[in-house]
């Protein structure tokens, strides 16, 4: 017992930081509590660590941390023009969930890296797993269903989170000579792109038949076998989900009825319907809103108001609770001078100094996958997407900073 405390009494800030951050890469996927309480501690340490005044020398030249500050440095400026400051202060709070960023990039070792990697993998499984539990309905998760079998966040969450690990794990099977390890990525990607075609958000689905073609064409020295390949691969892909997945064969035709719907009969008030209403109404107040935006706000009163207003015919669509695609949020509460500092996060991600070509891929998955899904829900806004940005992110920057300290 002892010995263990003297351990313990050992061990330095970074090192903590290490070992909690592959706790924090465990949580991310399966526990809200748990990511909060190893962000603070996380935070709360590396505030005290050793060569902080060096760490935050090398945060001032990093671009993607300086477009990430200017957009959360803009969004709190736009509280002065904002009808709801209150409760724009309320919806910017949630950004201090990427404090992990810069913790991550300044602290976390190479090995480390590797292991929280792996810990999200792991987290992933055991995701997986009870969601596979529930679709077979082995057991009684909380609210889930055999229908919706996302056991730790909602479907279109869960279903990027899914898209990322299969294409995570593909590319991990590139890279590894182990055959074992091969054997392993392989199984796992079967099953997480299953779990994906069984699970109701189409989102994830999307995002991962696009971002498949990167992937093969990122291994596949033949660009047109590539491409023929991946093209293999989705249409197989497509026919089994199709004929063994109830889910995915109801959403499919869910998608076309609503489609027809809206189209032949104006009919906005079905779950297309609403998607593409709300982005109409989104774009309108962007036009007369062009250059920063309405300010952000909690709530979608602007929107109501332009619906009473131009499209009473879409009534429905103030059912709505926000935009359902984060490019859209923030165009409107930001116009064009936020939409450049978000996309330009991604953009300076991609140009991040990588030579290791794992992660250097993985980058191009990433920002795919995310931005992807970011049309369809805003992702920088519900703490689960949060964290896997952070997460990620905060990896892609330390691996830079770890080659170039070479």
């Amino acid at each position: 017992m002892n010995l263990t405390i003297a351990k313990l009494k050992n061990i330095s800030a970074n090192q903590a930081i290490n070992y909690l951050f592959v706790l924090y890469a465990l949580a991310v996927p399966i526990s809200k509590a748990l990511i909060i309480f190893t962000t603070i501690l996380m935070a709360i340490i590396w505030f005290f660590s050793d060569n902080l005044k060096q760490k935050l020398n090398f945060l001032k030249f990093n671009t993607t941390l300086l477009f990430l500050l200017a957009f959360v440095v803009v969004s709190i400026f736009s509280l002065l023009w904002s009808s709801d400051p209150l409760g724009g202060l309320v919806y910017i709070r949630k950004y201090w969930y990427f404090l992990i960023i810069p913790i991550v990039a300044t602290t976390i070792e190479k090995k480390y890296l590797e292991f929280a990697i792996s810990a999200f993998l792991v987290g992933m499984f055991i995701s997986e797993l009870l969601s596979y539990a529930i679709f077979f309905e082995l057991v009684q998760w909380k609210e889930t269903t055999s229908q919706d079998p996302s056991p730790f966040m909602n479907h279109i969450q869960y279903s990027m989170f899914l898209a990322f690990t299969s294409l995570l794990l593909l590319n991990r099977y590139f890279f590894h000579e182990s055959t074992k390890l091969k054997m392993l990525y392989l199984f796992f990607f079967i099953t997480a792109t299953s779990n994906l075609f069984i699970n109701g958000g189409r989102t994830g689905q999307v995002a991962f038949l696009f971002s498949i073609f990167l992937v093969t064409l990122f291994h596949i020295k033949n660009k047109f076998m590539a491409i023929v390949g991946t093209v293999v691969i989705i249409i197989t892909t497509l026919f089994m989900a199709y004929n063994f997945s109830p889910n995915f064969k109801h959403r499919v035709a869910v998608g076309i009825e609503d489609f027809q719907k809206m189209v032949e009969e104006e009919n906005y008030c079905t779950s297309l319907g609403l998607r593409v209403g709300v982005l109409k109404i989104g774009s309108e107040i962007f036009l007369d809103n062009p250059l920063f935006g309405i300010g952000v706000t909690n709530d979608m009163n602007t929107a109501h108001e332009y619906i009473s207003k131009h499209t009473p015919h879409m009534k429905c669509v103030e059912t709505m609770p926000t935009y359902h695609n984060c490019f859209m949020q923030v165009a409107v509460d930001l116009g064009i001078f936020g939409l450049f500092l978000y996309v330009m996060i991604f953009y300076s991600l991609i140009k991040l100094k990588i030579q290791e070509k794992e992660y250097k891929n993985l980058i191009i998955i990433f920002v795919s996958v995310f931005t992807i899904s970011s049309f369809s829900i805003n992702m920088i806004h519900i703490i689960f997407p949060m964290s896997l940005f952070a997460l990620f992110t905060g990896i892609f920057i330390a691996q830079s900073r770890i080659e170039n300290e070479v």
